[in-house]
């Protein structure tokens, strides 16, 4: 029996920040969260929703294709802009395995960071 090795897909972790619009409200947001929680579980892709005000700070995990065009989908959203991308590196496993998305608090966020 001749054993084939799986193919071995490169995960990413992404961090950027950006500014919502002054129009989108908590009620907004909690949609777009779980909308996000669908989406990222059915394409492997873990993360964390930082909020604070119309700030926005956002952590993804995943294959580096699926992560990507998430990426490239969220730059092109009108809900918010200046759209930054912080980091972006190589990780061995997600740290947010069992999250397709969270909402946070801002300073759960930035306590993650220096842990990961």
């Amino acid at each position: 029996m001749i054993q084939t090795e799986r193919p071995v897909r490169m995960l990413i972790r992404l961090t950027y920040t950006s500014t919502f619009r002054p129009h989108i409200t908590d009620a907004d947001i909690d949609g777009i969260t779980e909308k996000a929680a669908a989406f990222n579980r059915r394409h492997s892709i873990t993360g964390i929703l930082a909020v604070e005000g119309e700030r926005v700070c956002q952590i993804l995990e995943g294959p580096r294709e699926a992560v990507e065009q998430l990426f490239e989908s969220i730059q092109r959203d009108q809900r918010h802009y200046g759209v930054v991308e912080l980091d972006i590196s190589t990780i061995e496993k997600p740290a947010f395995e069992d999250w397709g998305m969270v909402r946070r608090p801002m300073v759960d966020i930035v306590t993650l960071a220096f842990s990961l």
